[in-house]
């Protein structure tokens, strides 16, 4: 593995900074009905430390100055972004489609980091930053989102019993979700790199066996500080 830049420790102190400034009763009122800024000062400490080993182990996989695209980006990816941007000089297109976490995680970066170019965007990744490929993609907890996939959700972590499974909806979200999946592996260079959870792996794997790519997995896993799945990354050629 290579050893991160000098630059490393910098970022992740303006993710410290930055997460200081963020508006936790906001970005609460996003994620839950209620309790979300008692939730988030629990967290808060993990995000900071899990998005540092994170970082630490995804800035010894990607060259200085490629591009990312992160799908699905939160709270929880920021310390990776900002060492991505600030330690290794790349370019970070971070797409998110809840308008108000990105109002509220950019209203944080212009008050901490004013200097720093990254910015979240509101809106879908398989259209987010324009034309053009990305030598990396981070996809972590997103086909597993429970509100975007109630099913395949349900599937994934085993809550839901087979005899309740709706084949008919579970089979739209399977092929919707397959569509996103193509889509993003058509937006990887290679040879490009995967961040994701052990429960989405399946979905890349899949596209790589559909375009004749091979996969290489890396044995290193790092845990999430929010949902807590094992992420880890897909070399693909």
């Amino acid at each position: 593995m290579k050893r991160p830049t000098p630059d490393l420790a910098a970022a992740l102190q303006a993710a410290s900074t930055v997460l200081r400034a963020l508006d936790w009763r906001a970005l609460g009122e996003v994620y839950f009905h209620w309790g979300g800024e008692e939730f988030w000062a629990e967290k808060r400490p993990d995000v900071l430390r899990l998005g540092e080993a994170l970082a630490r182990a995804l800035a010894g996989r990607l060259r200085r100055g490629g591009r990312s695209l992160w799908v699905g980006a939160g709270v929880a990816e920021l310390p990776v972004l900002l060492v991505e941007s600030l330690a290794l000089g790349r370019e970070v297109i971070a797409s998110n489609l809840r308008a108000a976490e990105v109002d509220a995680l950019n209203a944080g970066l212009a008050a901490a980091a004013p200097d720093v170019a990254l910015r979240y965007v509101a809106g879908d990744a398989r259209t987010a930053g324009g034309e053009g490929t990305f030598d990396h993609v981070g996809c972590i907890s997103v086909f597993t989102d429970p509100e975007m996939w109630p099913t395949l959700s349900g599937v994934s972590y085993g809550r839901l019993p087979p005899v309740q499974i709706d084949v008919e909806r579970f089979v739209a979200e399977r092929e919707a979700a397959r569509g996103l999946a193509a889509a993003l592996f058509a937006r990887l260079a290679r040879p490009g790199l995967v961040t994701t959870s052990a429960e989405e792996a399946a979905w890349f794997l899949d596209q790589a066996e559909c375009g004749g790519a091979t996969i290489d997995a890396s044995e290193e896993m790092v845990e999430t500080a929010v949902v807590g799945d094992a992420v880890g990354f897909l070399a693909v050629r």
